[in-house]
């Protein structure tokens, strides 16, 4: 027997026993679900700090070692060079080597529960973390946090292959390892937690929840412990606010967030949009796909000498215009965070030349976009939420500058908590999550004091969005996928989650098109059976006749022995795979009005393996529904 089947059929032993003895002190068939979101997030955040640590030190070879007198001086071409190398080196990599597929890694995640209940190769977890370590950390424009999603997602898939974890659990099990990469990776655990139940699985149900939260706290514990030990440094909240002004509401301060929201939502949807164009110029651009990252790792560096040689060179006279200390990229590459730090202390905006720094920012908030389009339409490895909070930063100082240039005398105003508040603003918006964006906010700073703007801003920015695009970032990219996606909370999703394959068959009497009439009389007589699939002389599904079509015919009865089948068939129903999922038959039902559809194996589509009918499937999904409860 392969190694890998005895290791999974002693996974499957040990899981076996744990459940019975967990069964002698009352524990449910799903207690079993809590020991493996302890190991999820145990291993999980074991890969986050790698992920991490290879991201940084890659930034620290290519940028901070080599000096800034070197690479702001006679060496600035090398700020094309890198990205465009790091670009080519994932190219390759994806394309030759690893053979990984192009997309944003929480988009994947939310494929796979939908498409397959969750289930990812767990290689995909180590081509995650070499690919976006290295768009990251040669300057590509995108973040960690949908690459450490979908790594946490394919630790636990591989977690639950190992123990042979039923099918039905599996979502929650991807779940927790969603929730347990951005607890470890941001240091976030209730955003972690809200982020896997809002977006992955869309689903609060307690079945869920426990599990998960026990995931994205381990994967917490576990990783500060590895910091401190390990490491030896300290996990701190990734950003510091030094003498922040506590952030309050008045009457006046509540329009002041209205329009912040509103800001924020409208560069929520633009980002989403041009997201998408930039993927399909990609890919109608004539060139390998191994090539396509270093094209657009060569673009977003042609911006970053851009960008220095204006605003620094030549307007302030300096090597670039964001100290070198503060971040030493150039401001919108990687991650940015280095530069969204300096946006939430106040003596960024205690200077002589707003002007300058308008411009800046107003310049940012465009390249920013462009910069992660780029990246991410070309193939490099990222996710959309690091840009996410360095767009809602620039869109929230600029707000706060210009409302202190409207009114110098307004002590209210303080452009470092607009930065924050925006923050979270433009990531719900982009997101369709506000309730996860707002703690995602509250422990990346640590302030309780933003609540109350966090809330408003958020919910506005979404609604925002929402009304101008009724997709977030990651279901416009499911859709363009060709996976139905549509609102109806968690029973729409449990349907989604749900297969063909779970329901019970109806065995299927078979009719030939050129089968008189009077044959579908005589067999609704004999098994009383209404509806019919037909098919042709080679087998293959044509159509269905229903028993509507029948009382039809029926009311002329003088020329039932002159009909055919072929003339009473209904050939525009579709059949259905048994992969398909429910939310997509109950669709297909209620299209077509009728009671049962033919099913198929994928494999042998047109080939009738029985009859799935909607009372079948609404029996097998109020059984579900119970089990969840």
């Amino acid at each position: 027997m392969p190694l890998v089947a005895l290791v999974a059929a002693a996974g499957t032993r040990l899981r076996i026993l744990i459940t019975r003895l967990l069964g002698r002190f009352g524990a449910g068939g799903d207690a079993f679900l809590v020991i493996v979101a302890v190991l999820i997030g145990l291993v999980t955040a074991a890969a986050a700090v790698g992920f991490h640590t290879l991201i940084v030190e890659t930034r620290t070879l290519l940028y901070e070692r080599f000096g800034e007198q070197r690479l702001y001086g006679p060496w600035l071409f090398m700020l094309v060079v890198w990205p465009a190398l790091g670009g080519l080196t994932v190219g390759v990599l994806a394309r030759y080597v690893l053979r990984a597929r192009e997309g944003h890694g929480v988009v994947d995640v939310m494929e796979s529960v939908i498409r397959s209940r969750g289930f990812m190769r767990p290689s995909v977890a180590f081509e995650k973390i070499l690919t976006s370590a290295v768009t990251i950390g040669t300057g590509g424009s995108c973040g960690a946090e949908g690459p450490i999603v979908q790594i946490g997602a394919a630790i636990a898939s591989g977690v639950a292959s190992l123990f042979n974890i039923a099918r039905q659990q599996m979502p929650t099990i991807v779940a927790c390892g969603a929730a347990a990469g951005i607890s470890a990776i941001f240091n976030s655990p209730m955003g972690g937690m809200l982020f896997a139940l809002e977006v992955i699985l869309q689903d609060f149900s307690i079945r869920n929840v426990t599990p998960v939260v026990v995931a994205s706290v381990i994967a917490n514990v576990a990783t500060q412990a590895i910091f401190r030990r390990v490491l030896h440094e300290d996990l701190r909240a990734i950003f510091s606010l030094p003498g922040m002004t506590q952030a309050t509401l008045t009457w006046t301060t509540i329009g002041h967030y209205a329009i912040l929201g509103i800001a924020c939502g409208a560069v929520g949807v633009t980002l989403t949009r041009l997201m998408y164009y930039g993927e399909e110029w990609f890919h109608r651009l004539r060139a390998s796909p191994a090539l396509r990252p270093a094209i657009g790792g060569a673009i977003v560096g042609v911006m970053g000498v851009g960008y220095v040689l204006f605003f620094g060179r030549l307007l302030a006279g300096q090597h670039k215009p964001i100290p070198f200390s503060t971040y030493p990229m150039p401001a919108f590459f990687g991650d940015g965070y280095g530069f969204i730090q300096l946006l939430l202390t106040p003596e960024f905006y205690n200077h002589t030349r707003v002007g300058y720094f308008l411009c800046i920012l107003l310049f940012l908030l465009v390249a920013k976009v462009v910069a992660t389009c780029v990246t991410l339409g070309s193939g490099g490895s990222g996710g959309v939420i690091a840009p996410a909070l360095f767009l809602g930063s620039v869109t929230g100082g600029l707000l706060g500058m210009l409302l202190k240039l409207l009114n110098p005398q307004d002590v209210t105003v303080h452009a470092e908590v607009y930065a924050l508040v925006g923050m979270g603003a433009v990531l719900a918006a982009i997101v369709h999550a506000p309730l996860a964006s707002i703690l995602i906010l509250l422990e990346l700073t640590r302030d309780s004091s933003l609540v109350l703007p966090a809330m408003l801003a958020t919910v506005i920015a979404t609604g925002t969005a929402r009304l101008v695009l009724p997709d977030s970032i990651y279901t416009l990219a499911l859709r363009r996928r060709g996976v139905r996606v549509s609102g109806g909370g968690a029973d729409r999703s449990l349907l989604h989650r749900m297969h063909v394959e779970q329901v019970d068959l109806e065995p299927a009497t078979l009719l030939k098109l050129s089968d008189p009439f009077q044959r579908v009389l005589e067999l609704m007589n004999q098994t009383h059976v209404a509806d019919f699939a037909v098919v042709d002389d080679e087998g293959t599904y044509k159509g269905m006749i229903v028993a509507e079509d029948v009382r039809t015919a029926l009311v002329e009865r003088e020329a039932v022995p002159l009909l055919l089948v072929e003339e009473m068939i209904r050939t525009d129903v579709p059949y259905a795979l048994t992969s398909d999922d429910l939310a997509k038959t109950m669709d297909a039902f209620a299209k077509y009005d009728i009671s049962h559809l033919a099913a198929c194996f994928p494999g042998r589509p047109g080939r009738v393996i029985g009859l799935i009918g909607r009372a079948s499937l609404m029996r097998r999904y109020q059984q579900e529904l119970q089990g969840q409860a």
